[in-house]
């Protein structure tokens, strides 16, 4: 749509696995701003029923609202807008609703092509149900055993990676040759796409082997020197991929598709374009990071020097995939972040009950705490996939952690719901670990998705409607990397509010610090970390001064050192999250 065309109210629709959102943005005085929103099951028939209905439902709740009428008779979205308050000037639309494609993964070196192709597999909506490596070692798989393992798959799509520009050439056939034999067992209508994203001097060869058994795309090699990932071309022919095998066929797209104003796109294709203009927004030196904890799915966004790099952890999320968590190490990962004891039964009836009434929210506090713990492990195991290909830049102080970033963007019911504000902020410092100064923000409508989408129709209002109370501030966070012994002093902080108050605080290695900075105030910080600390002024013991707003759980100092380490003995370490639940006032 032309920016010259005039566009004064919009809808808004995200798809989800479980629920649909949808949001009014009006000008307000000049200014867009969220009117209402709806939000309704996606669809009366989960899974993957037609999502018109849920958007239906959750616009008759904003014509509730607005006293305003947005469809027509036939129950289609009524545009532009007419007289009386009739209909909308436009209407966007993003999901995540359909099923992922699945994948099997394939590549020659573990350590380089598999895990390149991973981390590009894992930024679309797609779920690896196997990964063959063609490397030499005493575990390697027989052709036999390659065969098998992608014909019981039954795969959407096979990835097969491997060797730098100009350099493997027989393991990479020989892999290819694998899979010629596995699809010319499978019959037709059933057989997989092969998407090629290696060492481009094979690409004729390679489409040889495979001619006249399956479907052959060709992309940029993920990995086309030994130092060098270009994941962007092979994520573009997957979500290419998504949306002809998945999407398209999602019932009711085709009416849905005849609303919008532009092309339907992933949610978390959008969620990454709002990150990005988040970036454009702050201290270039630093980086951006988006977390959307879905119920099916986990989205991490993250940009540095203006790239972005996407993750979507499929298939694992605040409502599905808590089960294959529990399996890891008989649960250890998950239940280590609860209080109290729990029982690894009752923790898998927990998550069961879950997955069978995803829409949900746990009024039991002891399965409230299970859903946080999993939101944890969660959010790390994403983390975990994502940033070994994250490049930095200035943002990266120390290896192996978080990189300095200016704001953290959180969305997902189980993050933005919690009773407490300072629950979520727990939940995240547990689970990502930032370090320095971050700000943490609230996507407390779940509308980043679709905000990021509707600037491609209207940028104002995508920047009126954050301007406008869209998104709410969390928390300011310090958090200074570094170790001493416990109740050393790591920093001490001056914070000098707006109306000119002062407060002193003195900040101990092992514990965390709230102070009261309250929404729409604002304070100047002055930081003095210790001779071993850093908190991202130019090293250990360098101080320096930011202003910060104010937030729902106002200034937090975490000063429990990075990486994060939990007590191994259970009863210290329940005592410990005891005492850390308590410093942030829940």
């Amino acid at each position: 749509m032309a920016e010259e065309q005039t566009i004064g109210s919009i809808l808004l629709a995200d798809c989800g696995t479980v629920m649909t959102k949808v949001i009014l943005l009006d000008q307000v005085n000049g200014q867009y701003r969220l009117v209402a929103q709806g939000e309704a099951p996606t669809t009366s028939e989960y899974p993957w029923g037609d999502v018109t209905e849920g958007i239906r439902h959750a616009i008759e709740q904003i014509t509730e609202i607005t006293g305003r009428t947005f469809l027509d008779g036939q129950g289609d979205i009524i545009t532009p807008e007419q007289d009386a308050r009739y209909g909308v000037d436009a209407f966007a639309a993003t999901t995540s609703a359909s099923p992922p494609l699945s994948v099997v993964l394939g590549g020659v070196t573990r350590d380089l092509s598999v895990a390149s192709a991973e981390r590009a597999v894992s930024g679309t909506y797609s779920h690896i149900k196997a990964i063959l490596s063609a490397e030499r070692r005493e575990d390697a798989m027989s052709e036999e055993a390659f065969v098998r393992t992608i014909r019981e798959a039954r795969p959407d799509v096979i990835c097969v990676a491997g060797g730098t520009d100009g350099g493997a050439t027989v393991p990479v056939l020989n892999l290819v040759k694998s899979v010629a034999i596995a699809c010319a067992l499978m019959e037709e209508g059933i057989r997989p796409q092969v998407l090629y994203a290696g060492n481009v001097q094979l690409r004729q060869r390679i489409a040889n082997l495979l001619k006249d058994r399956v479907t052959v795309r060709m992309a940029d090699n993920v990995r086309p020197t030994l130092t060098e990932e270009n994941l962007a071309d092979a994520q573009a022919e997957l979500n290419a991929l998504y949306l002809q095998r998945k999407m398209s066929l999602l019932p009711g797209f085709d009416v849905l598709n005849s609303w919008v104003q532009l092309p339907i796109e992933p949610s978390a294709t959008m969620f990454a374009r709002l990150i990005r203009y988040l970036w454009h927004l702050g201290d270039p030196t630093r980086g951006v990071l988006g977390v959307d904890v879905g119920a099916a799915n986990t989205t991490i966004v993250a940009v540095f020097n203006g790239r972005p790099y996407l993750t979507i952890q499929g298939g694992m999320g605040s409502a599905f995939g808590g089960k294959s968590l529990l399996r890891r190490r008989r649960g250890q990962p998950v239940v280590r972040w609860m209080p109290e004891d729990v029982d690894i039964e009752e923790a898998y009836g927990v998550l069961l009950n879950a997955e069978m009434r995803p829409a949900t929210i746990q009024q039991d506090m002891r399965e409230l705490r299970l859903a946080h713990s999993l939101a944890r492990e969660t959010l790390r195991a994403a983390l975990a996939i994502a940033r070994p290909g994250w490049q930095a830049g200035e943002a990266e102080i120390a290896p192996d952690l978080l990189p300095l970033c200016d704001t953290i963007l959180v969305s997902g019911n189980v993050l933005t719901r919690a009773p407490w504000p300072g629950q979520t902020a727990l939940i995240l410092l547990d689970a990502l670990e930032p370090v320095g100064i971050t700000t943490m923000v609230l996507d407390m409508y779940g509308v980043s998705s679709v905000l990021g989408s509707v600037a491609a129709i209207k940028p104002l209002a995508a920047v009126g409607a954050l301007d406008n109370g869209a998104l709410v501030n969390l928390a300011t966070v310090i958090a200074p990397i570094g170790r001493a012994r416990r109740g050393d002093v790591a920093l001490r902080v001056r914070v000098t509010y707006d109306d000119g108050g002062t407060l002193e605080i003195e900040s101990h290695y092992g514990e965390i610090d709230m102070v009261s900075l309250l929404p729409g105030r604002e304070a100047e910080l002055e930081i003095r970390p210790t001779r071993r600390f850093d908190v991202g002024f130019g090293g250990p013991g360098k101080k320096g001064k930011r202003r910060v707003s104010g937030g729902l759980a106002g200034l937090i100092v975490d000063a429990r050192g990075r990486p994060l380490r939990l007590p191994r003995d259970a009863g210290r370490r329940q005592m410990q999250l005891r005492r850390w639940l308590w410093d942030v006032g829940s």
